[in-house]
């Protein structure tokens, strides 16, 4: 049985890889597994914001039907997840960084939960005689879009951590000792019936963006491409993006260049302890028995379009990486089809043979049949050399924190619906990839394309039973979508 490692970065834009061109940032390792195995080129989160975006990863599942879509909400323990499927099937398994999950300390299966930045990273500080933030800023003080806020999210230039305990060197060293354990005490060989799933889940390149030197100063703003404006964007923006855009108006054009490369720099360091924790499977023995999984939980606007962080549909803030490597993976292979973050719980298990029917033709090729998975899909057709995915399906996504909107796509159309605003966007990708033409403007849900406006309606559907649902952010209780 094959292990999995899968390894995710908080808030990495799916462009922001040397492989993908667009940016001059040095990410060899992850360029490596996009070169040695597959890569989709266009996989989107289910929510473009933190804690949605883990419910669906983990549960195979969108929004609308675990009823997440704040950062501070948890979803129902009757949802299965990928650790409990595996778990069920003789899989060790182990959370290691990163999990945003509501309540913190819970575990949703996880065998062992190890170097949450929110739990154990403090304490390993403190050990130390370190501190979270630097003495001389404001700390977060939970609301990221005031002047305070967005001063300490975006404006920061250099941890005032040394390098050793900067919190992605300190999430790489928990996951490889983590990984020495497991060696040592489970057959997670190609012959062995021990495997493991770990989720190796980095906090970074989210803000605050503080890489800690030489990381701060890698690379030059000057030397970076623009940020991506219209130049009649705000004035055909629907009263949803003008209030968020209202509150990065504070920020310098500079600033933004400033936090771009530091961003950057971030992507440089978390590739290279990514390197560490791969070099750690070859050196103990299992890298060719461990299926490699890696993404993000959503992107960063970066700028784009007037914004920063994410939650909105564009691409730079919806679009994730999502790479696969590992025994019996295509290698050099890029599938341009929709997927979705939702896929990966039965494409896991596909992969493991831990779904029915799963049989073999007279010639030994697995046939797979119809699973009970919803709206989540297998792709593991698609990691085979002659696989391939529906060129139809529509993808969704689906946002709560400006007032319920919801994405759809198909092909290259992507439609974007703002409840409350009754606002359509329509972009054609393929002649637009920068999403800078709205050709929605005085459309309305009837003008659009019938499959798409089917999937739209279909999710409002789902989604209204929340509506008005009371839900905590920090110490207030608010209603849903409202």
């Amino acid at each position: 049985m094959k292990n999995i490692l899968f390894i995710t970065a908080d808030q990495l834009r799916y462009d922001a890889l040397g492989h993908m061109g667009v940016f001059p940032v040095r990410t060899p390792v992850i360029d490596r597994l996009a070169a040695e195995g597959t890569r989709f080129e266009n996989a989107y989160c289910s929510n473009p914001l933190c804690v949605p975006a883990r419910a669906s990863i983990m549960t195979g599942k969108y929004c609308c039907d675990t009823g997440v879509y704040y950062n501070d909400q948890g979803w129902g323990e009757a949802l299965d997840t990928i650790p409990r499927a595996l778990g069920r099937n003789g899989y060790y398994t182990v959370a290691c960084g990163k999990m945003h999950f509501n309540p913190a300390a819970a575990h949703r299966g996880f065998d062992k939960r190890m170097a949450d930045n929110g739990l154990d990273y403090p304490r390993y500080l403190a050990a130390r005689g370190l501190a979270v933030h630097r003495p001389d800023r404001p700390g977060n003080d939970g609301t990221p879009h005031s002047d305070a806020g967005i001063h300490y999210e975006m404006r920061l230039e250099e941890s005032h951590l040394p390098l050793e305990d900067y919190v992605t060197v300190y999430t790489s060293n928990e996951a490889i000792g983590e990984l020495r354990r497991i060696r040592a005490r489970r057959d997670c060989t190609p012959l062995g019936n021990e495997p493991f799933f770990m989720w190796l889940s980095y906090i970074k390149p989210h803000s605050p963006c503080d890489p800690p030197a030489p990381y701060n100063s890698l690379y030059d703003p000057d030397d970076l491409p623009p940020p991506v404006r219209g130049e009649n964007e705000t004035g055909g923006y629907c009263k949803e993006k003008v209030w968020y855009k209202s509150h990065w108006d504070v920020l310098s054009e500079e600033d933004i260049r400033k936090f771009r490369a530091r961003y950057l720099g971030n992507v440089t360091l978390l590739d290279e302890q990514i390197g560490r924790v791969l070099a750690e499977l070859e050196a103990l023995g299992i890298a060719d028995n461990t299926l490699i999984v890696f993404s993000s939980d959503h992107g960063e606007h970066m700028g784009d379009h007037g914004f920063m962080q994410k939650s909105f549909f564009y691409d730079c803030s919806a679009k994730v990486p999502f790479i696969f490597k590992g025994p019996g993976v295509a290698a050099g292979r890029a599938v341009p089809q929709m997927v979705s973050h939702i896929d990966l719980l039965p494409t896991l298990l596909d992969d493991c043979r831990l779904t029915q029917p799963y049989i073999e033709d007279g010639t030994g090729r697995p046939v797979y049949g119809e699973s009970d998975f919803g709206d989540a899909r297998s792709l593991l057709p698609a990691l085979r050399e002659d696989g391939a995915l529906s060129d139809s399906r529509v993808i969704l996504s689906e946002s709560g924190v400006h007032g319920l909107h919801v994405m759809a796509r198909r092909g290259g159309l992507k439609v974007n619906y703002y409840y409350d605003s009754q606002r359509v966007e329509l972009f054609d990708l393929a002649a637009d990839p920068d999403e800078l033409d709205d050709q929605g403007a005085g459309m309305t849900l009837d003008d659009v394309p019938a499959d798409l406006r089917a999937a739209l309606h279909e999710i409002l559907r789902r989604a209204g039973r929340y509506h008005g649902r009371p839900y905590t952010f920090g110490p207030h209780i608010w209603r849903m979508f409202s």
